[in-house]
């Protein structure tokens, strides 16, 4: 790899191995400070055209003229083996005669798989540049990914771009990135077209796609989530930063989450006056989204931070997780479900079991039951239901920043099939609580091979209102550890004091968490204990007896770690990041 950013890698000595088929140089970075005139990309793109070695070519932030695009237009004819490029500077679009020539050599290629043009100025030329781009992807045969973030494409844009690549022979680009651009609900429409349209298994289609931050509104954001329920391509869909910026808080105003702060309010039921105060654009477009993805068996990942989510709509998605068998990823970061909204996902991912009576089993309002559930009968009229569908295919979910507190996270701890959890910045500074139910609900099986501690842990018996028990629709756990496949744990800023870090790590230690690798948790603890301090000249200590704190506080960060030593030592495996415990609780 050669970068172009210093006087030792000149234009020359690159045109020479180019030209001379340097096995070693299979990448070549101009960085966009390094001066290189148009003159000089010609050479460059002169000796590409015979060259059969170099993979990738970075050249963003340079700018060439008509001359050297046709130049480079030839060598895209002839070059077979360059795979990966990145060329202009951010008004590329602006030139027409340039871009028209790219896109001639775009069309004859066969080689080229990712053809980066972020950030290029080609917004607002649907009628030029973007055609000239959209014609030759009509064309081209091998290409699989587009980048066209940050180039503010209008819906025009858009437009053109969807309808060529829906009516065209183009069978091969698999990545489409439009994040960061200036299309709206039209544009999104066009979006949905494409994708419905791409409705025959292995025929070919997007396999990802991103739209964030472009401004699709509810409708526009509806219209996706409809075409999911025929394509048959997609994998991948990321749609953060979608919907209007809900209103600033006040000032003076607490910004809490209406319903959801008890548990008995948490195990019933919105009223539907309830729901249309919690309501927010996000939920119909999730909405839409989850009554597709009840068919849908082709999309493995699904972002949709900052989208204006509620627990209304984390409610719809969990009930399409029950159905759904392909979906790993869901990323929902800065939205607002809630501990109502972390219940209800938990519950989808969690096998349950419930007893209730002949008379219950006719379905109270809240429950349900599947249909292709059996209702065993017991001596004592009790009827036993047998386990009740969940999904046991999602792998990741990122809820930081979403208001889930305490009775969130214990709704969460049974899924069975997490192995990694982002809770970031909420509320959740009580961990080991719900780690030590679950475990007195389901004891290992093996007790003997639990590694012991002197850290004391709290011994107390479960209360008769569990919180871990008491997940939506009265399910109980079956015997299964908590989180049992988790490897990556991040509850980083949530409050959590040391006592608590402490007590989270006597759960550790004693096994739970069984498959834990890496936890992520700075940002907590308690800055406000000043560190020990030294003993005053003179200072008679017998005047210390019988005074409330005999001893000063230890120093935070030291109490930190020697927590986290003794997690370390008892689990070598378990990689714990801490530092910066504190950021949260400032004097």
């Amino acid at each position: 790899m050669a970068w172009g950013g210093g006087n030792t890698n000149s234009v020359e000595s690159w045109v020479k191995r180019l030209r001379d088929n340097d096995a070693t140089f299979t990448s070549l970075h101009i960085l966009s400070f390094r001066r290189v005139t148009s003159s000089e990309l010609g050479q460059i793109f002169e000796a590409l055209t015979h060259n059969a070695i170099l993979k990738e070519f970075y050249a963003s932030g340079h700018s060439f003229d008509e001359t050297a695009a046709k130049i480079l237009a030839t060598a895209l004819e002839h070059n077979t083996t360059l795979e990966r490029l990145n060329i202009g500077s951010d008004h590329l679009g602006n030139n027409e005669a340039v871009v028209k020539l790219l896109s001639e050599g775009l069309s004859k290629n066969k080689g080229l798989l990712r053809l980066d043009l972020e950030n290029k100025g080609f917004g607002g030329h649907h009628e030029t540049s973007v055609q000239y781009l959209a014609q030759a992807l009509e064309k081209n045969i091998t290409l699989q990914e587009l980048i066209l973030a940050r180039n503010k494409l209008t819906d025009q844009d858009v437009q053109v771009l969807c309808q060529t690549i829906t009516q065209g022979n183009n069978r091969t680009l698999q990545k489409l990135d439009l994040c960061l651009n200036s299309f709206t609900e039209a544009g999104a429409r066009s979006i949905a077209t494409l994708l419905a349209s791409q409705n025959q298994a292995d025929a070919g289609g997007l396999k990802e796609i991103d739209l964030s931050d472009n401004e699709i509104t509810e409708e526009g954001g509806r219209a996706i989530g409809q075409a999911l329920e025929s394509n048959k391509a997609l994998q991948r869909l990321r749609m953060s930063s979608c919907m209007d910026p809900p209103l600033p808080v006040e000032e003076g105003v607490e910004d809490k989450i209406p319903f959801d702060d008890d548990i008995q309010t948490l195990n019933r039921p919105l009223t539907s006056e309830q729901e249309r105060e919690i309501r927010m654009d996000g939920d119909t477009v999730l909405e839409t989204i989850a009554s597709a993805l009840k068919s849908n068996s082709t999309l493995q990942e699904l972002w949709m931070d900052y989208c204006n989510v509620s627990s209304i709509g984390a409610g719809y998605l969990a009930d399409a997780l029950r159905h759904n068998h392909s979906l790993i990823t869901v990323r929902m970061r800065n939205n607002r479900i809630g501990n109502r909204g972390a219940r209800a996902l938990g519950a989808a991912l969690t096998p349950t079991c419930s007893t209730s009576t002949d008379a219950q089993l006719g379905g109270d309002e809240g429950q349900s039951i599947e249909p292709t559930q059996a209702s065993l009968s017991s001596s004592e009229g009790v009827a036993v239901t047998a386990t009740k569908s969940y999904n046991a295919t999602l792998r990741n979910l990122e809820l930081g920043s979403n208001m889930v507190g305490v009775l969130g996270w214990h709704g969460l701890v049974g899924a069975r099939s997490l192995e990694s959890l982002g809770l970031y910045e909420n509320q959740i500074n009580v961990l080991h609580k719900a780690l030590e139910e679950q475990q007195q609900i389901n004891p290992p099986s093996s007790p003997s091979s639990v590694p012991s501690t002197t850290m004391s842990p709290t011994n107390a018996p479960p209360s008769s209102s569990s919180l871990s028990a008491n997940i939506p629709n009265g399910a109980s756990f079956n015997s299964q550890q908590a989180l049992e496949k988790l490897i990556h744990l991040d509850v980083g800023c949530n409050g959590i004091s040391r006592e608590d870090y402490t007590q989270l790590g006597v759960c550790l230690i004693k096994g739970m968490l069984p498959s834990l690798i890496r936890l992520e948790i700075a940002g907590n603890g308690d800055r406000s204990r000043e560190a020990p301090q030294h003993s005053s000249p003179g200072r008679n200590h017998d005047d210390d007896e019988g005074e409330d704190n005999q001893e000063d506080p230890d120093d935070e960060q030291d109490a930190w770690q020697r927590v986290t030593s003794r997690i370390e030592e008892a689990r070598p495996n378990l990689v714990i990041h801490w530092k910066g415990a504190g950021a949260m609780q400032q004097g």
